[in-house]
């Protein structure tokens, strides 16, 4: 009988490189080692934050889980420059791609579009059963 339990990432990580070394075998041909490393930069202005991004660096791809900026700053370029220092960020550490999900009806769907991100995929029924959807871009 099969038995499902909690378990810990310190109890199962070398028999999880193990078993993933074998499937990274069968789909890339050879280990890799999938590395990930956390970001978060502010944006500030007379001292005072003003707009925030955040996300990972995770195996050639960056990640952007968050980016906002003060409402009544909006406007000045401040989303844009902190999405510039994102891919900058993956530049350094070798990242081809960037991503990121946000609400499809979101109106910030139009300043991702204006910086060159493309729409790959709809996610329906997601988060507190709103439609959202993938945005993509090629970090240049």
């Amino acid at each position: 009988m099969i038995k499902i339990s909690k378990a810990s990432k310190k109890s199962t990580s070398d028999w999880s490189d193990q078993e993933w070394h074998k499937v990274d075998n069968a789909h890339y041909g050879h280990p890799v080692k999938w590395n990930e490393q956390n970001f978060r930069f502010k944006a500030e202005e007379d001292g005072k934050i003003v707009g925030l991004i955040s996300g990972k660096h995770e195996s050639g791809v960056i990640y952007v889980a968050q980016v906002i900026t003060k409402e009544d700053s909006r406007g000045k370029g401040i989303g844009t420059a902190l999405i510039k220092k994102a891919e900058e960020y993956g530049k350094k550490l070798g990242a081809h791609m960037m991503w990121l999900i946000t609400g499809k009806d979101w109106s910030e769907n139009a300043f991702y579009q204006k910086l060159g991100f493309k729409l790959t995929a709809t996610l329906p029924d997601f988060h507190f059963h709103k439609d959202f959807v993938i945005y993509t871009r090629p970090i240049k």
